[in-house]
């Protein structure tokens, strides 16, 4: 149909909406299906107050029902389904993994498509799209009782490493970030292992390609009980509005402590946390100079136990 004006988007909205007085004061909406996945919402700045829930549905085909059977009131928050998930890789680039049947000594290795649909194509990258993560072994390992899928570098990259690594250990980290100094402390080719005491912080860590006011902060945060990447700063994030993100994969401390063990490339990191039981993959697009590596701790002073940092060299043969 040719018109002066534009048409209006079919409504496929279905609605849960907290009425207060007259006035909508929480709300949750989500496209056409038979069920919402709404969690709930905080109320506990509503206590005393009369509220009744107004459930809509805008649709005008398709299900044409809503059924809501039970509300519950809790102390602790619901989990949506995606926060359910027991996700293979907690990132936002680890896409349509793929193992190989036959691998010498039964080893299970897989790759991933590190990129994302959402942005997939606008990435600020020529002429090629992404590339794939680093391969990675699955093993099922029994960990605090359960048994967990666990991924780590595929032993052959060892072969990257060159020279002598950075170490440090048994450092108690001042209030901040702290810039790390000496032969081998930065880079933009890197494997880091490192590990750290929470003792009275809030949030440690690292931060990787850092310089020119970028950083990818690599950080466990002790409140929530997880590991995170943050690449909000990490460089280039304007070419897309999904792309500036924080990703959480949930992991206890084990006697205070937390592992990691980072790879560091040119628009890359790759996290396996604790003995690998949760990993984060990420693209960054730093500058090509943003090559500093800093620790922090915010809240109170964690500990660096340990640290060893070492340069990679390319795959690539000449």
């Amino acid at each position: 149909m040719f018109s002066n004006g534009q048409a209006t988007p079919l409504s496929v909205e279905t609605t849960v909406n907290l009425i207060v007085n007259g006035q909508v004061v929480r709300t949750a909406t989500g496209p056409d299906s038979e069920t919402l996945d709404w969690v709930g919402w905080d109320v506990r700045d509503l206590a005393g107050q009369n509220a009744r829930i107004q459930i809509v549905d805008n649709n005008t085909s398709g299900w044409g029902h809503i059924m809501a059977d039970q509300f519950t009131f809790a102390d602790a928050a619901a989990q949506s389904t995606t926060q359910r998930a027991h996700w293979l890789d907690y990132g936002r680039d680890f896409y349509a993994g793929v193992t190989f049947n036959n691998a010498p000594h039964n080893r299970r290795i897989m790759i991933a498509w590190m990129n994302n649909w959402q942005y997939a194509n606008s990435i600020p990258t020529d002429p090629w799209r992404s590339a794939m993560a680093a391969p990675r072994e699955l093993t099922l390992e029994r960990i605090a009782g359960k048994t967990e899928l666990v991924g780590t570098p595929v032993r052959q990259l060892q072969s990257l490493r060159q020279g002598r690594p950075f170490q440090a250990r048994s450092s108690r980290l001042p209030e901040g970030a702290t810039t790390l100094r000496g032969s081998g402390a930065r880079g933009d080719t890197v494997e880091i292992h490192a590990e750290f005491r929470a003792r009275n912080a809030d949030t440690f860590g690292m931060h990787v390609r850092a310089g020119n006011g970028q950083r990818t902060v690599i950080g466990y945060d002790v409140d929530r009980g997880a590991v995170y990447v943050d690449r909000t700063r990490s460089g280039n994030v304007g070419f897309s509005a999904a792309f500036p993100s924080v990703e959480y994969a949930p992991l206890p401390l084990r006697n205070g402590k937390v592992t990691l063990r980072i790879l560091v490339d040119r628009s890359s990191v790759e996290v396996f946390a604790g003995r690998g039981q949760r990993t984060i993959t990420d693209q960054i697009f730093p500058d090509r100079n943003s090559q500093a590596i800093r620790v922090f701790s915010t809240g109170g002073r964690a500990q660096l136990q340990k640290i060893t940092i070492w340069q990679l060299r390319s795959i690539w043969k000449k």
